[in-house]
């Protein structure tokens, strides 16, 4: 990775000051008091385009990191690292989904027994559940407030977790005419939400006013769908990525392939320039949004995959995988860090990261806190 110097900036990179730049920095700058500009964000980069010349900048943006270059680690990030078995939250029953809130203290968790539980990851221990008439597929914590989304084939409920000795239902969202399961729901933005389906594609709602304000059919059944940004949502309908602008209500982008079979989950980067997706044939790819083209592959199992983005600045890629196996991957160069076999018989089902942790539910119910 190149930077440029610039007025009142002093480029920093591995060679010219190897103390400097530490586990999770992908470059940096001085300024004229010596002190270290660490670049986190894009926000972060925009800052200084806006502070100083544009020359200044590093010519490529932060997700430039996928090409190779990459920070640098100055020890084993992984040296720390720790798995804990909690209690099942769900009578051995099938994890569905796990979603943190937004300081990462708490998660909810729905099962195939119906109950959707809150539970405080700091003091280990249930805060609150309820049972629904029908199993409960997916859910979402607000990334903007303690608010969350549960959903089934039937409807989607509103939860507000602001007094977790009080939770509310606020809201319910009737599914007209959907006889099929609820795929997937999360938050786009504060008042909009995705929920996607098999046979009606994916609706994005309206928190205040309750309505669909948007509808995306697709070519297929939909098995999974991510926000880019707050006006563009992303789908898989079976091995393809359709990418639909909220505002125009049509599709922006050509449909991404790559993947041999069923695609099981995607995620957006913290840039929304890329996109990461795994498969039921095993592989995981992260895709480029701006050129439509492959960044990386990982071949991570013969059997399905699901994947997400771990680490300050995601650096990592973590998989479960049906091989009964949980690993963690080179976001930059696709190596395998570590591998970690979970209970024979058993499978990782869903995740939720953090920066250098993420939750495992599985398949038989099971609930893993790996962290390092």
């Amino acid at each position: 990775m190149q930077l440029s110097s610039g007025k009142g900036l002093t480029p920093i990179t591995d060679e010219t000051d190897p103390v400097t730049i530490f586990d999770g920095a992908i470059a940096g700058y001085k300024n004229e008091d010596d002190e270290v500009i660490e670049l986190l964000t894009c926000d972060d980069i925009q800052m200084l385009i806006d502070c100083y010349d544009e020359e200044a900048v590093i010519d490529v943006v932060l997700d430039s990191h996928l090409d190779g270059g990459g920070c640098r680690q100055t020890s084993d990030p992984f040296k720390n690292f720790t798995v804990t078995k909690h209690p099942p939250l769900h009578n051995g029953r099938c994890v569905n989904s796990l979603s943190y809130n937004r300081d990462f203290t708490q998660l909810v968790s729905i099962g195939d027994d119906r109950r959707s539980v809150l539970y405080d990851v700091v003091k280990k221990k249930i805060l609150w559940s309820d049972t629904a008439r029908t199993v409960i597929n997916s859910l979402s914590y607000s990334p903007v407030r303690d608010h969350f989304l549960v959903g089934d084939s039937r409807e989607i409920r509103l939860f507000d977790a602001t007094d977790v000795t009080n939770i509310k239902k606020r809201s319910t969202f009737k599914i007209q005419g959907w006889r099929e399961i609820l795929n997937l729901v999360h938050f786009s933005c504060g008042e909009l939400f995705v929920a996607s389906g098999y046979e009606k594609g994916t609706n994005v709602f309206d928190i205040v006013t309750r309505k669909i304000v948007a509808n995306f059919g697709g070519t297929c059944d939909v098995t999974s769908s991510t926000t880019v940004n707050r006006t563009v949502v992303a789908h898989a309908a079976r091995n393809g990525i359709e990418l639909f602008d909220i505002r125009r209500g049509g599709s922006t982008y050509p449909a991404f392939h790559g993947h041999r079979s069923v695609i099981t989950s995607l995620q957006t980067s913290f840039s929304g320039n890329e996109i990461l997706s795994g498969s039921c044939d095993g592989t995981v790819m992260i895709h480029d949004l701006r050129t439509g083209g492959p960044i990386l592959t990982i071949a991570a199992s013969t059997k399905q995959a699901r994947a997400m983005f771990a680490g300050d600045q995601q650096q990592y890629v973590v998989t479960g995988c049906f091989d009964s196996t949980v690993r963690i991957w080179d976001t930059f160069s696709g190596s395998l860090h570590l591998e970690y076999p979970i209970d024979r018989g058993d499978n990782p089902w869903r995740m939720c990261c953090s920066r250098n942790q993420f939750y495992c539910g599985t398949w038989n119910g099971e609930l893993y806190d790996f962290s390092w």
